[in-house]
């Protein structure tokens, strides 16, 4: 989330009324409870949906545990587009040190979204991990629609970010996760509903077990719909239905409503939650910067606009630590998070040219290979009050130096 993304989602607004495309089969938005054409409606829900999440919480934290080995280690993936690359470095730095955990449960939002499945399935399919996001395969994911944009929606094609994700997210890949979540860990990830303005939680294991083309095709829209930035490229529909009634829902990032989650926010008001998870470690990748260093912001709309935008982000990041420090501590969980530091040159969420993707991809993976990467909000909170001598390690090597969150 950066100037650039700031300005285009600024940009697509003054567009927005030139836009009119219709939308198809749907006169009403779709009601609580809907689910996709052909699948259970326990493939997904909404956040806000506490009756829900209550029932089902208890049971999976115990399945988390039988499915663990010894510990319960959860990994929250955020958003930031070609930031990505740098939580794709993090985890195989961590592969080559020998340090990376069996993660238990996986989410994401956004590009976090599209980490997803790899960081799931593990250190076998690095390699394909690699390729995703250490340079070539993005090259040509921003294509301009140009004076098309008016007339449309999104400033950008979609098309190559659809083939982007059919190239990764294949049968083989989806069998995987089929396979990994029938023992018990989950694979979580979020989309925003902008017609009910809530976001929304998929069970990608769930989708997968169904098997077949529609699972994939699903599976596969849903990734897409997650790493959609509204404006930037075109949202998904998805069709549900409810009570034989077929509605189109319009899917977009789920960065639009959440930056990353470990528990959905009703989870952490549960106060029946089993024991089972209980002393679990949490690791949280923001792929990007929590805080933009300081500089003078130009007296005009667009830097002024962009600026208050990424300040809005930033800081929505940081009160999301915040709150998932206070929920590890309520539970009993270690808490270490990543992102890229303030002061690191970074080219930003829409640099996926070649050279940027490579760079980003090169610290995450130099950084967490050596060691230096997890920095715990007590770490951080030294920075704050500028002791420096808990992060001497860190200013030494390069790597993670992270704003204050709190």
């Amino acid at each position: 989330m950066i100037r650039t993304i700031s300005w285009l989602a600024l940009a697509a607004a003054l567009v927005g009324a030139c836009a009119t495309t219709p939308r198809l089969n749907s006169p009403l938005a779709s009601p609580r409870g809907a689910s996709p054409v052909g699948f259970p409606s326990a493939i997904r829900t909404e956040t806000s949906d506490v009756d829900f999440l209550k029932e089902n919480a208890v049971s999976r934290s115990i399945a988390l545990a039988q499915a663990s080995d010894r510990t319960v280690d959860l990994l929250a993936l955020s958003g930031g587009g070609a930031g990505g690359a740098f939580g794709a470095g993090v985890l195989i730095g961590l592969t080559q040190a020998g340090t990376r955990p069996r993660f238990e449960m996986v989410t994401g939002v956004s590009t976090g979204a599209l980490i997803a499945p790899f960081a799931f399935l593990g250190p076998e399919w690095d390699d394909e991990l690699r390729k995703a996001y250490a340079g070539e395969a993005t090259g040509n994911l921003m294509q301009s629609r140009g004076v098309g944009a008016l007339w449309d929606v999104g400033m950008f094609d979609g098309k190559p970010l659809r083939d982007l994700v059919a190239r990764f997210v294949t049968d083989e890949l989806v069998a995987a996760v089929a396979k990994k979540a029938a023992g018990g860990r989950l694979l979580i990830v979020a989309t925003t509903n902008l017609d009910r303005e809530e976001t929304v939680v998929w069970d990608m294991g769930a989708i997968a077990m169904q098997g077949g083309d529609k699972a994939r095709d699903l599976f596969r829209n849903v990734l897409v719909a997650s790493a959609s930035v509204p404006g930037v490229f075109p949202p998904v529909m998805i069709e549900v239905e409810k009570d034989g009634q077929v509605y189109q829902e319009m899917h977009v990032d789920g960065g639009a409503s959440t930056p990353f989650f470990v528990a959905p926010e009703a989870i952490r008001e549960i106060d029946t939650l089993s024991n089972s998870p209980r002393g679990a470690n949490i690791y949280v990748i923001i792929n990007g910067q929590s805080a933009s260093a300081s500089r003078t912001t130009s007296n005009n709309t667009i830097d002024i606009a962009a600026r208050s935008f990424t300040s809005v982000l930033n800081h929505l990041t940081r009160s999301a630590i915040s709150q998932t420090a206070n929920f590890a501590r309520d539970n009993n969980m270690s808490f270490r998070f990543t992102a890229i530091p303030s002061d690191v040159q970074f080219g930003g969420s829409l640099a996926f040219e070649t050279p940027n993707m490579s760079e980003t991809f090169i610290y995450g993976a130099r950084c967490a290979a050596i060691g230096l990467v997890w920095v715990t909000r007590d770490q951080a909170a030294a920075r704050s009050a500028n002791e420096d001598a808990a992060l001497k390690p860190f200013a030494e090597a390069g790597c993670p130096l992270l704003a204050p969150t709190r």
